[in-house]
């Protein structure tokens, strides 16, 4: 059974805690059915738990979370203030984060928002401003498209398979748009901003767009003693399903 505690704006966030030791986040990436047990489901709490006290959540808008059509609804500020929410209710002010996809871009963020954040670890993200200013609207306007489709019961304009089209007609569009919406306003974050302890790993298989920013902050990665890798064969989702081959990196980052 989760455990729910209430964030500063009253939103409802949901979350489970094992295990003993110092407190890590683990936060997941976007997806209509994803949530706080994917952890669970890959492995990840029973590897983590002889070392930490593991602490997943659903962020808002995700899960048993509190939801929301207002873009304001997912500000950065509002989820770094769940974030800590959740981390107080569980007895911890410090904490150590790890995040795949939309959870690895707000670890980056956390980086820079919140002084009790010690270790870092980020698995398939980017740095800068171009994710936020280029990739975010063409993804806007895709989903509002396939939202009107959905409101029009018209899909013959698009080229869909059936379980598309299932899909949308099962999933809360205007959400992932108004997460979005919310997101073109975050700040891009460079490698040179951080100053906490970073870990950030991406696969060869990844999406072209997180491998081709990994490469090219690669060197400034090195410079800055920025832990990093390229896992071979994995792809955006395997960086969190295929835990038995990142496992033993992680975790000389964390224990080191």
């Amino acid at each position: 059974m989760s455990n729910y505690v209430l964030s500063l704006d009253n939103a409802r966030i949901a979350y489970d805690v094992t295990g003993h030791g110092p407190a890590i986040l683990l936060v997941h990436g976007m997806g209509s059915k994803v949530n706080k047990n994917l952890w669970k489901d890959t492995g990840w709490v029973e590897k983590l738990t002889p070392h930490f006290t593991v602490i997943t959540m659903d962020l808002r808008g995700f899960g048993e979370s509190d939801k929301s059509h207002d873009p304001e609804f997912y500000s950065i500020n509002n989820i770094i203030n769940d974030i800590h929410a959740v981390i107080n209710a569980c007895g911890f002010k410090e904490y150590h984060y790890f995040g795949h996809s939309y959870g690895a871009t707000i670890g980056l963020q956390t980086c820079i928002l919140s002084k009790h954040v010690q270790k870092v670890i980020c698995a398939g993200t980017t740095f800068g401003d171009s994710f936020f200013k280029e990739s975010v609207p063409k993804w806007i306007d895709e989903y509002e498209i396939l939202n009107t489709c959905k409101q029009t019961k018209t899909y013959s304009n698009q080229d869909l398979a059936e379980e598309d089209i299932e899909w949308v007609e099962n999933t809360d569009i205007e959400i992932i748009i108004a997460q979005l919406m919310a997101m073109k306003s975050w700040k891009g974050i460079d490698v040179c901003d951080i100053t906490k302890k970073l870990a950030v790993y991406t696969g060869f298989n990844d999406n072209p767009l997180v491998l081709e920013n990994f490469e090219q902050n690669e060197n400034q990665l090195k410079r800055n003693e920025i832990a990093h890798k390229i896992f071979d064969n994995l792809n955006h989702s395997d960086l969190v399903s295929k835990v038995d081959t990142v496992l033993p990196w992680v975790l000389e980052f964390l224990l080191q």
